[in-house]
């Protein structure tokens, strides 16, 4: 299976530009939130509850997203969540696996959903516009195909995480 992965994620990184290739590469590593903002049509914005996040693009054209917000309530047996309890644990909750590609010249990402918190997006794409800050800030904006007025957009700063220098390669 790991074999079919590398295959497939090599064969995908192919049929891209130099370009394409640079910016996948610059992509790569494990990412930390530091802000996420929702702005709306009357030009006022909030941040959005899951502060809390990570997203990782590997070297092998895989990406997984998780978030949560922090302020969600513990349930009161780990074992047995209420119906409710469940109901809200879950909405405060995005996660997603999957496959990415990049087009650098428009600057944007696609991720290719394979596991998705709601089963409706499994298979689906999703477009994230991207621009580099520095080397270690990444700022990606949800296609505005996602969301729905009065959003007019979904804004997401990223901070690399960086490496353990006892945990890496040799």
């Amino acid at each position: 299976a790991a074999g079919c992965l590398l295959v497939l994620a090599t064969v995908s990184l192919s049929a891209q530009s130099s370009d394409d290739i640079a910016a996948a590469r610059r992509l790569v590593g494990m990412w930390r939130l530091v802000d996420r903002t929702v702005t709306f049509a009357d030009g006022t914005s909030r941040p959005d509850p899951r502060t809390t996040a990570y997203i990782v693009y590997s070297d092998t054209g895989m990406t997984c997203y998780i978030a949560m917000d922090p302020t969600r309530a513990a349930w009161k047996s780990e074992a047995a969540p209420t119906p409710e309890e469940a109901v809200a644990g879950i909405a405060a909750l995005g996660a997603y696996c999957g496959t990415f590609r990049v087009n650098a010249a428009e600057g944007s990402v696609i991720h290719r959903m394979e596991i998705e918190r709601v089963p409706n997006l499994v298979g689906r794409d999703r477009k994230r516009w991207f621009t580099f800050q520095d080397a270690n800030h990444l700022i990606l904006k949800v296609d505005s195909s996602e969301f729905r007025p009065p959003v007019v957009e979904r804004r997401l700063l990223w901070e690399r995480v960086p490496v353990r220098p006892e945990l890496a390669a040799r």
